[in-house]
């Protein structure tokens, strides 16, 4: 399920427990990491009804998700780089 919107019920998202790991992992004083991914290609796992119709669905998606990753991240103190 794309962590940027939230699921019909009854189903539910990770977002929280992606939150915790990243306030872990990067939200303290010295990182434990200074490498993340963020996976995009799972979009066929969604039901039929939510998958992306067309690259400019998929493209907007996909841009979502990282929107995200760099709110998340940006919430916790990191800087956007220009």
């Amino acid at each position: 399920v794309p962590l940027h919107a939230a699921p019909a019920a009854p189903l539910t998202s990770t977002l929280p427990v992606l939150k915790t790991a990243l306030a872990r992992l990067v939200g303290g004083p010295a990182p434990l990491t200074r490498h993340l991914e963020v996976e995009t290609y799972t979009w066929q796992a969604l039901p039929p009804e939510l998958r992306p119709r067309g690259r400019s669905q998929l493209a907007e998606g996909i841009a979502a998700e990282l929107a995200l990753a760099r709110d998340l991240l940006t919430d916790l103190g990191l800087k956007e780089l220009p």
